[in-house]
């Protein structure tokens, strides 16, 4: 009984407790609801008969609930802050957004349509932040009904502590299912809200990578356009030079033709002049002549008359005068006759007659002895010139006669210099000398290491930028990775190399920069225009001294096995190689192109020669071996004063166009390294080969498969097994060095394949125009083993170019 005394003041007391609990949490949801707006009813009156464990369960139920809200709110909070971090991401990327309008905007004045698009995008992003701000405060009044919610919660525990149970239960019942639809709804609207940001992302993202590819697009269009405009401007700029060239050997043609002219009319007006000082001096002495005979023959006629006076006969004039007389006295005797006729008189006239008709004939004999003489004159002038004539003629024989002698006099000895030095001289001078070079004989030490052929074409570019021994003043050497690529590629694929473009932009200094950047030693050689046979190349024995005239080209090739070169590469330089035909001199090296497997040799004599030279081979006379580590390099200018390439040299070179402008690299300072090795190239190639041969297979399934038959309908351009060893070669090298499927197919197609095209007058625009976008659409794609593939540059400025010249 004491017990149970003690127990119930205990139980009263917790009773007024739990009432003044309830009264103070009372006032405390009407200060809530009054702050938050939130009408709220009077908090039931808490019986008296309400029992300790219920109100505890109800206020365990009430902990419960309150904390499932504080989760509830700790995930709506923690997905507040995610949407803040969403929200903040899409401030940065609409700032990343806003200065990539800038720089299209630097880039292009012709972009400010993308820049509405992205104040667009901008003002949809606004538009999301406002629906943020909405949710965020729909989010807000779920909390505040949240917290209204809680209040019930609270006035529910309350009425559970005045001993409404079965009411509180109820009431409980509904505020879970309240609960559970609520927290519904709000994943149901988390869900929403995620979705249309993921749908918002995504649009921005979709908008983004548009703006990116027609960024990317315009920028393509914006270099290929600014690449025709500079292959245009470096047409017209060839045009202009051809011109000015061609102007320029015009006014030289002019002038010499001038000069020519004059030259030509002084020697004629001098020739006259001595052709009029000739006839005057000839017609001087027949004057002279003439005088002299007509001298003698007044002479002989004066004799004559004398003559013929003192015979009786008198002069001609005295005979006239005679006859004159005679015929006054006949006319007077015919009037005496007439008065008085006789036959005295008849007698007299007759003699008188007989007189006249004698005169004639003396006079006719006379004149006849008169022509006479002048045709024994004229003959005399005439024998006289042709005399004076005869006589300049044995002058100048006399002269040649004496020069002839003094010519023999001289072969004669030069001939017994020769007799005297053939057999003390060796036939082989050069060769001999080159055998004596101690430094030629003497092996170097190369580096047989593999080298990794990217970071090579990284070493050769730095070294070559670096490189003061071949520049021109203070302009540094630069070259594109893509053509050190290319170089590399080519010296897998072919012995011959064949450097093209403009002049002065590094076509031979290029292989002489490569050959020191790697260790290798090289030889240039001056093609002249009169070569015409392969003596002219590789020298020629003289048979009656038993000397060889060896040239630069052969002391190179017998260099390159020396010694001290024979372990590594060594470039034979043939510059300015089409200024002769290389079909007619080089003839002999491009027939040993083509037999790959066995050695390559120049026949110097046809029979055997001693003492010869070391590194010489004695086979059907006297034979130089070229090494094979010998490449081959000739270099090329297209201008009036060049001959073009045949195929048979095309086909087996790699040709290799170096562009107008050098890139701006900028220069770092690169290790050292030993020479490389032939040994250590070989064995890279032979690596490339191996790890890249899918590259090999893509390229020529492509020129089969996608450009075969419209080249041989279109154009009758088709290729053989020699292409596509070459291309099986040439395109893993240049893969391993750094480059990628469509470099490689871009530079066989563009310089081997589409080459032929040049120089036909056939050719239509539209077939070219055709062609060019068939090779835009079937261009190889990156995929997983070709992830980057660059565009066909290098063939699609070939086409352009061919395209405007038949426009």
């Amino acid at each position: 009984m004491a017990t149970r005394n003690n127990r119930g003041p205990q139980k009263s007391n917790q009773t007024e407790n739990l009432r003044r609990d309830i009264k103070r949490a009372g006032r405390d949801a009407a200060k809530s609801a009054e702050r938050e707006g939130v009408v709220a009813g009077p908090p039931p009156e808490v019986p008296d008969d309400v029992t300790l464990s219920a109100a505890q369960e109800a206020w365990l139920e009430a902990k419960t609930q309150a904390e499932l809200y504080r989760k509830a709110r700790a995930n709506l909070d923690g997905e507040l802050d995610a949407l803040e971090e969403e929200r903040q991401a899409l401030d940065g990327e609409r700032h990343r957004v806003a200065e990539a309008d800038a720089q299209a905007k630097a880039a292009a004045h012709d972009l400010a349509t993308e820049r509405a698009a992205l104040d667009e995008a901008l003002t949809r992003h606004s538009e999301a932040e406002r629906d943020l701000a909405a949710w965020r405060e729909r989010l807000d009044r779920r909390e505040k009904a949240l917290n209204d919610q809680a209040s019930e919660v609270e006035q529910g525990r309350l009425d559970a502590e005045a001993g409404f149970l079965e009411q509180e239960r109820e009431h409980l019942r509904r505020l879970r299912e309240q609960r559970s639809h609520m927290l519904g709804e709000l994943e149901a609207q988390r869900k929403q809200l995620y979705a249309d940001l993921d749908g918002h992302m995504e649009e921005l993202d979709e908008q983004r990578r548009r703006r990116i590819a027609e960024f990317d697009q315009m920028r393509t269009d914006f270099e290929a356009e600014l690449a025709e405009r500079r292959a245009e401007e470096e047409a017209r700029v060839k045009e202009l030079k051809n011109l000015e060239r061609q102007v320029r050997a015009a006014a030289e043609n002019l002038e010499e033709d001038r000069e020519y002219e004059r030259e030509k009319a002084e020697l004629a007006v001098a020739g006259a002049l001595k052709r009029l000082e000739l006839d005057r001096d000839r017609v001087q002495q027949e004057y002279a002549v003439v005088l002299q005979r007509a001298r003698e023959l007044e002479q002989q006629l004066n004799k004559r008359d004398e003559s013929l006076r003192s015979s009786g006969y008198s002069a001609p004039e005295a005979l006239h005068q005679r006859v004159t007389h005679l015929t006054a006295e006949n006319e007077q005797l015919k009037q005496q006759i007439a008065t008085m006729p006789g036959t005295a008189d008849r007698e007299l006239f007759e003699q008188t007659l007989r007189d006249h008709e004698q005169c004639k004939t003396i006079q006719a004999r006379l004149e006849f002895a008169n022509a006479k003489l002048r045709r024994e004159n004229n003959s005399y002038v005439t024998a006289n010139a042709e005399l004076e004539e005869l006589r300049e003629h044995r002058d100048v024989l006399q002269h040649s006669v004496k020069v002839h002698q003094q010519l023999l006099s001289d072969k004669r000895a030069e001939l017994d210099d020769l007799v005297s030095s053939a057999h003390a001289t060796r036939p082989f001078p050069g060769l001999d000398e080159l055998d004596d070079n101690a430094e030629l004989q003497q092996e170097l030490r190369v580096d047989d290491t593999p080298p990794d052929l990217a970071k090579l074409v990284e070493h050769i570019q730095q070294r070559i930028l670096a490189d003061r021994t071949h520049r021109r003043g203070n302009t540094k050497l630069a070259y594109r990775d893509r053509d050190i690529r290319c170089l590399l590629g080519g010296l897998a694929m072919s012995r011959l190399h064949l450097l093209q473009g403009i002049s002065g932009i590094g076509k031979t200094t290029f292989p002489k920069a490569f050959a020191a950047s790697i260790g290798a030693a090289y030889a240039v050689i001056e093609v002249q225009a009169g070569w015409r046979d392969r003596q002219d190349l590789v020298g020629h024995l003289n048979a009656f001294e038993r000397r060889y005239y060896e040239t630069t080209f052969t002391k190179a090739i017998y260099q390159a096995g020396c010694a001290a070169h024979k372990n590594r590469p060594f470039f034979v330089i043939l510059d300015e190689m089409n200024l002769a035909h290389p079909e007619q001199y080089f003839a002999d090296i491009l027939s040993g192109l083509e037999n790959v497997g066995s050695p390559m040799r120049l026949q110097l004599t046809t029979h055997a020669i001693q003492p010869k030279a070391e590194l010489l081979v004695v086979d059907k006379g006297i034979q130089l071996e070229v090494p094979n580590n010998i490449w081959f390099f000739g270099t090329s200018n297209q201008d009036e004063t060049t001959v073009q390439f045949a195929d048979k040299t095309y086909d087996r070179a790699n040709v290799i166009e170096l562009p107008t402008t050098p890139p701006d690299l900028t220069e770092h300072k690169v290790e050292s390294r030993q020479p490389v090795s032939r040994k250590a190239l070989i064995q890279s190639f032979s690596k490339a080969w191996k790890d890249h041969r899918h590259t090999q297979e893509a390229v020529v399934r492509f020129l089969r498969t996608e450009l075969a038959e419209r080249l041989a309908d279109d154009f009758e351009i088709g290729w053989g097994p020699r292409l596509e060893q070459q291309i099986c070669d040439f395109a893993p090298v240049v893969v391993a060095a750094g480059g990628n499927i469509g470099e490689a197919t871009d530079h066989i197609l563009a310089t081997r394949v589409l080459r032929r095209l040049q120089g036909r007058y056939s050719l239509r625009s539209d077939k070219l125009q055709d062609l060019r976008e068939l090779i835009e659409a079937r261009w190889p794609q990156p995929d997983k083993e070709n992830p980057v593939v660059t565009p066909p540059d290098a063939t699609k400025a070939l086409l352009a170019r061919l395209i405007e010249e038949k426009s």
